[in-house]
């Protein structure tokens, strides 16, 4: 009997040692990238050529706004129909746009700010899930909506930042129509398997999705730290995962990425002042980012966070302390990180998942029976 039990307590332990050799294996293996070389390329323009003319014209400010906005060009379909692939690119730029004006718009209330904006998450969570849009998914159009609840409320420039930013995406739809026209024939999509989702489930996981960023930004707001965006930011990111396992290791992966980045971004903040330079900076980091992030997601990270500080941050950063603006965004990304994951358990626990998948079902039977009877 003892020998079974030192039998079975030596394989669970062999299998721990395994299950941690594996994952730090893991750690430092490249995985094989589904992109095209393009894509990369296609973003450091997209965000680039904006910044180019804003430097140009004296307007760095201006042209970080329509950079955000060039993000769009990351939902480029890989498709050959023409057609198709520019209407998506316009659906795409218009809900960008939409997020950025929601997000204009009620900043000047803090708890406005925070319901509207976890309602929006939840909404567009559920409008990409539905869909199956590809990865990366209802990011961007979240990311962009936290941004923009962030700035100070200033109902004269609301049309003039949204029309920069109208001016980004219709820069990154620009890329995509030279792009389709320059790409080889030769070269043919890759069939991407879509999976349809119960739609219960797609409600659940948007109402969590929606509670996690309401919180997100609620903390944010109300301990008044001065870059709160990157706390949903954060938060979102770590929900990408597909499950529970994957949320956890994407949160660690996110951690220790940020760590490193901010030490980048530190350097960069240590020795590049010119503006010129800054711009260069961005676009460089931006190409770098597009070529790991479906590789590697810490390594990608490393690069994303001081692209992300760069983009938000230039313009006033030169007078602000990198110290402690690096302490703060720290600081910041452990929180959303934190919440992340704990949004993670909640959307992936299959018990939480059966009950509420359940209480929809009845209720859309009592509703759809009392209906009936109303009718009658």
């Amino acid at each position: 009997m003892k020998l079974q039990t030192t039998f079975k307590s030596n394989k669970n332990y062999n299998l721990k040692s395994d299950f941690v050799k594996n994952e730090l294996l893991s750690f430092f293996k490249l995985k094989p990238s589904p992109r095209s070389w393009h894509i990369p390329i296609l973003a450091g323009l997209a965000v680039g050529i904006p910044l180019m003319f804003g430097y140009f014209f004296g307007d760095i400010r201006s042209a970080l706004t329509a950079s955000l906005a060039g993000l769009v060009i990351i939902y480029i379909p890989n498709v050959e129909n023409f057609f198709e692939m520019m209407m998506k690119m316009f659906v795409c730029s218009f809900g960008m746009i939409i997020s950025y004006t929601l997000g204009l718009a009620f900043s000047f209330n803090l708890w406005i700010a925070a319901i509207i904006f976890g309602v929006f998450s939840g909404i567009a969570y559920y409008i990409v899930r539905y869909f199956n849009m590809k990865p990366p998914g209802s990011f961007f159009f979240i990311m962009i909506a936290s941004m923009a609840i962030a700035l100070p409320h200033n109902p004269e420039l609301i049309p003039k930042r949204i029309g920069i930013f109208t001016i980004g995406t219709i820069n990154a739809c620009l890329l995509s129509l030279v792009y389709s026209f320059l790409k080889s024939k030769k070269e043919k999509s890759k069939s991407i398997k879509s999976f349809q989702i119960n739609s219960y489930v797609n409600f659940v996981e948007s109402f969590i999705i929606g509670i996690c960023m309401l919180v997100s930004v609620l903390i944010g707001q109300i301990f008044e730290l001065d870059y709160p965006y990157w706390i949903p930011i954060s938060s979102l990111a770590v929900l990408q995962g597909v499950n529970q396992y994957h949320i956890w290791k994407r949160g660690l992966h996110r951690i220790i990425g940020t760590i490193i980045g901010l030490g980048i971004a530190w350097l960069i903040f240590s020795f590049v002042r010119s503006p010129i330079w800054i711009c260069v900076c961005i676009i460089i980091l931006q190409i770098i980012v597009e070529m790991l992030i479906t590789r590697h997601y810490a390594l990608a990270v490393m690069f994303l966070t001081p692209m992300g500080i760069l983009l938000a941050e230039t313009g006033s950063s030169t007078s602000l302390d990198p110290d402690y603006l690096l302490k703060m965004r720290l600081i910041e990304i452990l929180i959303g990180s934190a919440i992340g994951c704990i949004g993670g358990w909640f959307l992936y626990n299959e018990r939480i998942r059966f009950n509420s998948i359940k209480h929809l079902r009845r209720s859309k039977i009592v509703l759809k029976k009392s209906f009936q009877r109303e009718k009658n």
